[in-house]
């Protein structure tokens, strides 16, 4: 039924956040929230604009699944990553994100300078590409729950399919939301320290991996 598929996509996309392909953006946002000190407003506004960006990322995915779907092709989750360029794309933004980590910056990758300065910095801009990367990193994840739910968004009606869609971002959002809503979440997050600038430079190793994977991917095609 529709609420077992809506409920499932919401488990589905709150466990995306564990999988390697996300969890490192994750992080990232939770240690720029507790680097910056920000009063609660702006936290929550950080928060809400990652949403923004991981919701309508996943409307605008949807409604190219299920217009594919309507001209009559088979398709499944993750379908866009089997275009070329999109591979390119976004092995670069990977790239290039794992370099500025590193301390490592090179003016020379183009796409990748381009991509990586929309997600820098603390502003709404950054918040809301950095909600469309975290839904455009996990379509090639899966995690539990999320079979039935998309296999409903695949075959079901339009309306439920994008309800699904949503859902599912909600879930990939929700961790972020009660980091940025709730105060005894974001006690949670350790203080600002030295320890961050160690952090930040072991984040830019599972970047590296997914630029490389993507790279793979590219090469099979």
């Amino acid at each position: 039924s529709l609420w077992a598929a809506l409920f499932l996509a919401l488990g589905g996309g709150l466990i995306l956040n564990l999988m390697p392909c996300v969890l490192p953006v994750l992080s990232l946002k939770a240690l720029g929230l507790a680097q910056s000190g920000e009063s609660r407003q702006r936290a929550r506004k950080h928060a809400l604009t990652y949403t923004v960006g991981v919701l309508l990322s996943m409307l605008v995915l949807g409604g190219i699944a299920l217009g594919l779907r309507h001209a009559g092709l088979a398709l499944g989750w993750g379908f866009q990553l089997q275009q070329p360029l999109v591979l390119a794309v976004l092995a670069l933004v990977m790239f290039g994100l794992g370099l500025s980590l590193s301390g490592l910056w090179q003016a020379n990758l183009a796409l990748g300078t381009r991509g990586s300065a929309l997600l820098a910095g603390s502003g709404a801009r950054a918040d809301f590409f950095t909600g469309v990367l975290a839904v455009v990193l996990a379509t090639p994840c899966t995690a539990p729950f999320m079979g039935a739910a998309l296999a409903y968004a695949f075959t079901g009606p339009m309306l439920g399919a994008l309800l699904v869609f949503l859902m599912l971002g909600l879930g990939l959002a929700l961790p972020f939301l009660l980091i940025g809503f709730i105060p005894a979440f974001a006690r949670l997050l350790p203080k600002p320290g030295a320890w961050m600038e160690t952090f930040k430079q072991l984040l830019a190793f599972p970047l590296y991996a997914t630029a490389a994977w993507l790279v793979w991917v590219l090469a099979k095609l």
